[in-house]
């Protein structure tokens, strides 16, 4: 593992490359965002002490279809993919933390998959919120919007209502 900082609007993973590591961000936050006919269409925000990766371009080593961007000045240990294996092949603690890890990232991306299922936009706003408080913020409303798949004009009514409570 290795520490690295990113600049602000810096990629940690480019549209096209093959996604090698894993990161766990200690400072600052980012987002995934899709290039979508010009669009930008965000699919998750990633604070301190959050992993971030592209789990279907790590292990099949096909490139990305989204950049993940650092949305402030961002410091990250990166964990390289192939020796993060080496690692788990020498030992069972580590293997199962890894697991136990890459499992919860799984359970997170099911869960956001879930809410544009079956949830109406006040449910996808209050449980943004309660997984992830301090997006309201840090992170700017097109984006939260976009995240939510939601206009920027509902997430105004829907956080107005929230703040005259």
């Amino acid at each position: 593992m290795t520490t690295r900082h990113y600049k602000k609007g810096e990629a940690l993973l480019e549209l096209g490359e093959v996604c090698t590591s894993i990161f766990f961000i200690s400072k600052g936050y980012c987002r995934a965002v899709y290039d979508y006919e010009g669009q930008e269409i965000n699919t998750n925000f990633y604070f301190e002490t959050e992993l971030v990766t592209n789990i279907r371009s790590l292990k099949l080593e096909q490139g990305s279809e989204y950049v993940i961007q650092a949305e402030e000045d961002l410091d990250a240990i990166v964990f390289n993919k192939d020796k993060l294996y080496a690692l788990f092949s020498k030992s069972t603690d580590i293997d199962s933390m890894g697991r136990a890890l890459m499992e919860g990232v799984l359970e997170r991306q099911e869960a956001h998959a879930q809410l544009f299922k079956l949830d109406t936009a006040r449910e996808r706003y209050d449980y943004m919120r309660s997984i992830q408080p301090q997006i309201i913020e840090r992170v700017p409303l097109e984006h939260i919007a976009s995240y939510l798949g939601i206009s920027r004009e509902t997430l105004l009514s829907i956080h107005n209502t929230d703040q005259n409570k």
